[in-house]
């Protein structure tokens, strides 16, 4: 009997430690599954965020980009003239999607110098650039016999830095498409 109770003993131990195993092993694997749900979950962007993402991809943007003033009635009308030392210029742009750009100048046909870095333009027509509520003018040097004036775009802040970053290792003149400078 000493034996038997020894064996039973022995079993139940045994069991116990079976059982404690495959429960701890069981919790881990749908802690795992658990895990893995959310992760997709939080990874995976919705309906919504995939149908703007794709119509971003397919639609390229559409830019068009002039150099404007105002006349004396406070309206803004297109350069149609060479400016004069003094005057002030502004820029009008139109664009499809949202966009970050950065506009560079390249005086008397010289290395572009960027005038700002970045900043970011809603979709619409007609908006002339502006920080802060404040219209960015540029005001024409007697040095300035001829300018030209380009805009750098991109979708993300990222993606605009690192086209800066290449267009200032490029020693000649940087390609752009015609609609997205203007000049006098």
């Amino acid at each position: 009997m000493n034996d038997d109770h020894f064996d039973r003993e022995a079993a139940r131990r045994k069991n116990r430690k079976v059982i404690r195993s495959s429960t701890i092993i069981s919790l881990l694997g749908a802690a795992l599954f658990l895990l893995s749900g959310v992760l997709i979950y939080k990874l995976t962007p919705g309906p919504l965020e995939k149908q703007q993402a794709e119509n971003t991809l397919q639609s390229r943007a559409n830019l068009s980009f002039e150099m404007v003033q105002k006349d004396p009635s406070g309206h803004w009308l297109k350069l149609d003239h060479t400016p004069t030392s003094g005057e002030q210029i502004s820029f009008r742009i139109s664009s499809n999607q949202p966009l970050h750009i950065s506009l560079i100048s390249e005086p008397n046909q010289s290395h572009p110098r960027t005038l700002f870095d970045d900043i970011r333009i809603p979709p619409g027509e007609n908006r002339i650039i502006n920080f802060s509520d404040q219209d960015y003018r540029y005001t024409v040097k007697s040095s300035d016999q001829q300018m030209r004036f380009c805009l750098i775009t991109a979708t993300t802040t990222a993606e605009l830095s690192e086209k800066l970053m290449v267009m200032q290792k490029k020693v000649s003149n940087i390609q752009l498409p015609e609609e997205h400078c203007t000049s006098w």
